[in-house]
C-alpha cells in the first residue's frame, strides 16, 4: 500500500512541476511566452519599366550614336527633388551604338526592369564622349564622287557631359508595366554649322502609357 501511494505522489509532483514549466516555454513565432505570432516582412510588389527608342524618317543614310546612359529623376513628395535623387536605370559599360534610321517606324527595347513603385519627373538619356569618332553621319554621294557615300563626323557638345532631358512624368504602379518610347528625330536633330561641319542639336519626344500585363 505504502508502494502505491509513493507512486502517485511522484506522479502528482511532476504533473505540478511540467505545468509550471509549460508556462514560460517559448514557442517558434512568439515572444517572451506570448502566444502571439510575429508579424513577417511585407515585401513591396514591383512594377516594369520598359524603355523602347525609335525615330522619324529621314534623308541621312545613317546617323549613329551610342548611348551610354539612361537615368531616371524619382520624383519627392510629389515635387522635383535635388541632384541625389537621380537614379541610373541602364547603363553600358562599352556604349550601346545605335543607327537611328534604322529605327524608321520600328522601335527597339533599350531596357527592362523590375522597379519599385515611384514616381518620376524626367528622363535623362546620355551619349558617349566628345571625341569624334562616338557619332556620325554617312551621307549619299554626290555626282562628282560617282555616287560613293561619305562618313562624316558628328560634333556633340555638351550632351554627353549632362545628358538629354526629356521632361515627361511618368510613374512605376505595382503589378504594372510602364512603357516609355523615347522618339528621335534625327533629320532635325542634325545642323549643319557655318564652317561647314554637322553638329548634334537632339530633337526628341518621349510618350508614357501604363497598363497591366493582360492587356
Amino acid at each position: 500500500m505504502k508502494k502505491y501511494f509513493g507512486l502517485t505522489l511522484f506522479l502528482v509532483v511532476a504533473v505540478i512541476f511540467l505545468s509550471g514549466c509549460a508556462g514560460n516555454l517559448i514557442t517558434p513565432g512568439t515572444e517572451n511566452g506570448s502566444t502571439s505570432p510575429t508579424q513577417t516582412d511585407v515585401v513591396e510588389e514591383e512594377g516594369t519599366l520598359k524603355i523602347y527608342l525609335t525615330d522619324a524618317p529621314g534623308d541621312y543614310l545613317e546617323v549613329n550614336i551610342i548611348i551610354s546612359k539612361i537615368e531616371g529623376h524619382i520624383a519627392v513628395d510629389g515635387e522635383e527633388g535635388e541632384e541625389e535623387s537621380w537614379e541610373i536605370l541602364k547603363e553600358w559599360d562599352e556604349g550601346l551604338l545605335v543607327d537611328l534610321i534604322k529605327l524608321e517606324d520600328v522601335s527597339i527595347l533599350l531596357a527592362s526592369l523590375e522597379l519599385e513603385p515611384n514616381k518620376y519627373t524626367q528622363l535623362r538619356l546620355f551619349l558617349k564622349g566628345n571625341e569624334e569618332e562616338d557619332a556620325w553621319l554617312v551621307l549619299e554621294g554626290s555626282e562628282e564622287l560617282d555616287g560613293l557615300t561619305s562618313t562624316e563626323p558628328l560634333e556633340i557638345p555638351s550632351v554627353y557631359q549632362t545628358g538629354i532631358k526629356l521632361n515627361r512624368p511618368f510613374e512605376i504602379v505595382a503589378g504594372m508595366i510602364t512603357k516609355l518610347t523615347i522618339d528621335f528625330d534625327a533629320e532635325r536633330s542634325v545642323i549643319k554649322t557655318g564652317n561647314g561641319k554637322d553638329k548634334w542639336k537632339p530633337v526628341i519626344g518621349m510618350a508614357a502609357e501604363t497598363y497591366s500585363e493582360e492587356e
